[in-house]
């Protein structure tokens, strides 16, 4: 056990935070710390840290041991150059580096053989101290640790001023692991991170020793992490054995039994009362109707839980697109730099596109360019016809005028609406009473990226291109737009890190990175699969690497020798079914893609004057889209099948 709480309380004012919180840290916990906002779980993750007191109860910390806490925001951050400061992030190791700075330099200006000694002999101990530390070795990982959170190498040298805040606390997380403590608390760690920085810290974490407790909104980060679940909930924590899907269904039947119980108890409250307003001024059952008031006062009101009020999200049945959305050819895009090159892709009708890669290789400039927004350096790019755009931007922001109220933002797309029904759409996506009036400039973050999506969803759009929709949402308002665009019936765009939205609607990945655009056929998961695989082996290559120097037994060897040819027969047969199956899709999608280019042209000549006034061929076509739609639906049925069997391939 490295740390114990007990009895923690915490208030501000009279507002009771939470009390009577105990708990137990032992090495090597993963721990998830949930509970709706407001609940105290930063509060309570800063007390462990020391970075405030409880108002009651204590924490004990055994000796030695290195708590380490990252914090949601930073109000301030560190100064110097990326790579010195993640290396120096020890206040020890700074003070010991401090100590032979300072040894040096009376070494070359003092004289006399008793201080040559003395000086000498604590140069010796300081050197020591280094070496017990592993400095020596603390760069190369520092190194490891920056490139695993996407750095690359020629910003090792960079002052930390030079970066955005996102990025600082991108070397701020690193400085924390390469410090290498005991508790390692992380608030909210992945709202910085990209698809590639989030897998690489899920699997780092997975293969430490310290013990990690984490507070995150992305539930899948949580269930790869955690095997404890503590919530905290009415004031009071709970703790749960297992990952984070095993505790919501837990959670889930534990509120169905509370519902049931809150309602048994309500009926029994409600019978007490009847009594006692029947008979209160009856002599003659006075005895009885006290009776039944002191039942009353000693019956606790049973909680059911905190049910945080949850946005609704319906999209309008968009109109009909043409089969080709928007096609690029041999399109480039450059500023001082060149973004990506020779890019050439159609979006077609009902496509539902994943853009993924690391933060800043271009994905929401791809995203722009599919918009119209932005143009290209060269090439070609067009939109279909019968095309209405929405478009979220992550820096919400730019497309909302600080100076209206909300009303006047959904009227500013939509100025025939009527006020009425104005409300009623900002009721959907929890704006309601006088706070339909308040200017957009007060709005916190996760506010105005639900009004952003209120105002682009309030019209049907068939093409929506979504950037990073969830960064500012809670868990449970992901869960709400997640199952809104699963209904959603047109083409669908989405630039996310959130690995639950992009495999619930993702049927197409789009990968941006070293100035190149890579299409993957198949589903998110699919294209998960191979990228986890990727990082599992880099990671195991620098373990091997870390003790490659220290020589093997001719047992060790042999072992390693027949690990390494189970590795790659597997890899082989993965590989041979893998090929199969992209075969298999590939032959489908031959045979559908001509079937929806002959439903639209059935459409088209059904929306001909001319073929209108045929009787018999518009009956003959009719039948013959019916059996068209009904061979092209199996087909893709059938796709979708293969693609999750793939899917499921690359992560097996």
């Amino acid at each position: 056990m490295i740390v114990n709480a007990n009895g923690l309380g915490l208030s501000f004012g009279d507002e009771e935070v939470f009390s009577g919180v105990s708990f137990r840290i032992s090495r090597g916990d993963r721990c998830a710390l949930v509970g709706v906002n407001g609940s105290g779980k930063t509060s309570l993750c800063r007390i462990v840290a020391g970075d405030i007191e409880p108002t009651e109860g204590h924490v004990s910390i055994a000796r030695g041991i290195r708590v380490a806490y990252l914090p949601q925001h930073l109000s301030m951050f560190p100064d110097g150059k990326l790579l010195r400061r993640v290396v120096l992030h020890s206040g020890s190791l700074r003070a010991t580096l401090g100590r032979i700075r300072d040894i040096e330099e009376q070494l070359s200006t003092r004289e006399g053989p008793v201080d040559q000694e003395s000086l000498l002999r604590e140069l010796g101990e300081a050197q020591d101290e280094l070496e017990a530390s592993s400095f020596y070795s603390l760069r190369h990982r520092a190194e490891k640790v920056l490139m695993g959170l996407g750095f690359g190498v020629d910003q090792f040298e960079n002052q930390l001023s030079t970066f955005s805040g996102g990025w600082r606390m991108r070397a701020e997380l690193a400085a924390l692991l390469v410090s290498e403590p005991d508790l390692l608390l992380l608030d909210e760690p992945t709202n910085h991170l990209d698809l590639d920085a989030r897998l690489w810290l899920e699997e780092y974490l997975s293969s430490i020793h310290a013990a990690v407790w984490v507070i995150s909104h992305d539930p899948v980060f949580l269930d790869r992490i955690a095997r404890r679940v503590y919530e905290l909930e009415f004031g009071s924590l709970r703790d749960y054995s297992g990952n984070y899907s095993w505790y919501e269904q837990h959670k889930a039947r534990e509120i169905a039994d509370r519902q049931k119980q809150a309602a048994l108890q309500a009926a029994r409250m409600e019978k007490l009362e009847r009594f006692i307003s029947r008979f209160r001024a009856n002599e003659k059952k006075r005895f009885l109707v006290r009776s039944r008031m002191k039942m009353l006062e000693r019956m606790e009101v049973i909680e059911t839980h905190r049910s945080p009020r949850r946005m609704r999200v319906r999209f309008p049945d968009p109109p009909r697109s043409s089969l080709k959305v928007v096609e690029l050819r041999d399109v480039s895009k450059s500023y001082d730099h060149t973004v990506f090159e020779d890019v050439s892709l159609v979006i077609e009708r009902e496509d539902r596109i994943g853009i993924v890669g690391r933060n800043g290789e271009g994905k929401s400039t791809l995203s722009r360019l599919l918009a119209g927004i932005e143009q290209a350096s060269s090439g070609t790019i067009r939109q279909g016809s019968n095309v209405s755009l929405g478009y979220y931007s992550q820096e919400v922001d730019s497309d909302l005028d600080p100076g209206l109220d909300l009303i006047e933002q959904i009227r500013s797309v939509t100025p025939q609406s009527t006020e009425g029904e104005i409300r009623t759409w900002l009721g959907m996506f929890l704006f309601t009473g006088d706070d339909v009036f308040k200017k957009t400039g007060v709005l916190s973050g996760g506010e105005k990226s639900r009004l952003a999506l209120a105002r682009i969803l309030f019209t049907p759009v068939n093409l929506l291109i979504l950037d990073e929709p969830t960064n500012h949402l809670d868990i449970f308002s992901r869960e709400v737009l997640r199952e809104g665009l699963v209904e959603y019936r047109g083409t669908l765009v989405l630039i996310s890190h959130d690995e639950d939205l992009l495999s619930a609607t993702v049927r197409k990945v789009i990968e941006v990175g070293e100035a190149r655009v890579r299409e993957f056929r198949g589903s998110f998961d699919y294209y998960l699969g191979r990228r986890r695989e990727a990082l599992r082996r880099e990671l195991a290559e620098e373990r091997e690497e870390e003790t490659s120097r220290q020589p093997d037994s001719p047992a060790t060897r042999e072992e390693k020798r027949s690990r390494k040819r189970e590795e790659a027969a597997q890899r082989n047969s993965t590989y041979r079914q893998r090929r199969a199956l992209e075969t298999r899709l590939g032959r489908i999608e031959e045979k559908l893609l001509p079937m929806e280019e002959r439903l639209s042209e059935i459409e088209g000549l059904l929306a001909d004057p001319e073929v209108l006034s045929e009787g018999r061929r518009i009956v003959e076509l009719q039948k013959e889209h019916a059996y068209i739609s009904r061979e092209a639906q199996a087909l893709r049925e059938r796709w979708d099948e293969l693609a999750g069997s793939l899917g499921k391939l690359e992560q097996g």
